[in-house]
């Protein structure tokens, strides 16, 4: 069964979508700089650009081949591990220099060339390329909402988490993070996620992306009204208080920022702010309020709870 990074990488591919030549060009720019690398064959410098994907391959193929007067070819390879998985690789034989100097590229560097990537359009574009070559994005299914980007290079990370952010028609909030050795330029929240795929030109992903989010959210609603019931809410509320009242106390002994524990410094106001908040919606507003890349779990909201209380209970007599 196809991942869901799969399912929009296909749909980015086989979209009839009439873009412009400007576009077309960017998309092409965005791959190369996130997968493209030299070979030299019979002292002949040649451009190899690998995907796991054959659609993919396909449609940079294609783009190319409309784009530049170039030869070009595919190659593959068979992987022996991770179930023999193929990588197909689109190489470009000729006119090299030519083609990386019309999309103002080299790959030793990190630079985006303004000449290529100039507007709303031609950003897509090259953000499209860059996804196609070396993103992913959970399926709306699953309990973390997540895309990204992945690259090497720390200096092309941020410049693309700023060529997103300065989109116009959007508000996205792209995250860079390193992730052993590489960078990762990510979005957390479904709606921005959702509208990306928009940006990208995934139009029927997006609206599944949609429809599995709104069926979640109602579904969220649904649970908590019975879950919520009278002896349940009770209990959140006796436990709010004991909670709110640690607070106090350790607001007074330590200050804001306990142990200049940011987790727990957020999970405080959090608590005070939302005093009929269960555990598990305030796992989820401290994943948001921190931009953290993995899901804070209701367990770590419960350990938190557990610190707050064993640095409070010196002082309570004195209270």
């Amino acid at each position: 069964m196809a991942s869901f990074t799969q399912r929009v990488k296909e749909d980015i591919a086989i979209s009839d979508a009439p873009y412009a030549i400007v576009r077309k060009k960017a998309i092409i720019a965005g791959f190369i700089r996130f997968c493209g690398y030299f070979s030299r064959r019979e002292n002949k410098k040649m451009l190899l650009m690998p995907t796991n994907n054959a659609k993919v391959a396909k449609y940079i193929y294609q783009l190319i081949k409309e784009v530049y007067d170039a030869d070009i070819t595919f190659s593959y390879q068979v992987a022996q591990k991770f179930k023999k998985k193929t990588l197909f690789i689109v190489v470009v034989q000729s006119g090299v220099d030519e083609i990386l100097d019309d999309l103002g590229l080299t790959l030793f560097d990190s630079a985006i060339s303004r000449r290529v990537v100039y507007s709303d359009d031609t950003a897509a574009g090259f953000v499209t390329g860059a996804f196609l070559a070396s993103g992913s994005v959970n399926d709306p299914k699953s309990i973390n909402y997540h895309l990204e980007i992945v690259t090497s290079n720390e200096q092309l990370a941020q410049r693309l988490s700023r060529l997103i952010e300065r989109f116009d028609r959007a508000n996205f909030t792209p995250k860079v993070q390193k992730r052993r050795n590489k960078y990762i330029v990510y979005l957390k929240k479904s709606d921005q996620i959702g509208e990306f795929l928009i940006f990208i030109g995934a139009i029927n992903s997006s609206l599944y992306f949609e429809n599995i989010r709104i069926e979640r959210d109602m579904q969220n609603v649904v649970n908590r009204m019975f879950v919520c019931d009278e002896a349940n809410y009770a209990k959140t509320l006796k436990s709010s208080k004991e909670q709110i009242e640690n607070i106090k106390i350790v607001q007074k002994y330590y200050g804001a920022k306990p142990e200049d524990n940011e987790k727990l410094a957020t999970l405080m106001e959090l608590r005070l702010e939302k005093e009929d908040a269960t555990l598990s919606e305030l796992a989820d507003l401290l994943t948001e309020k921190l931009n953290s890349p993995k899901p804070i779990s209701k367990s770590n909201v419960n350990h938190l709870f557990i610190k707050l209380r064993k640095l409070a209970e010196p002082y309570k007599e004195d209270k």
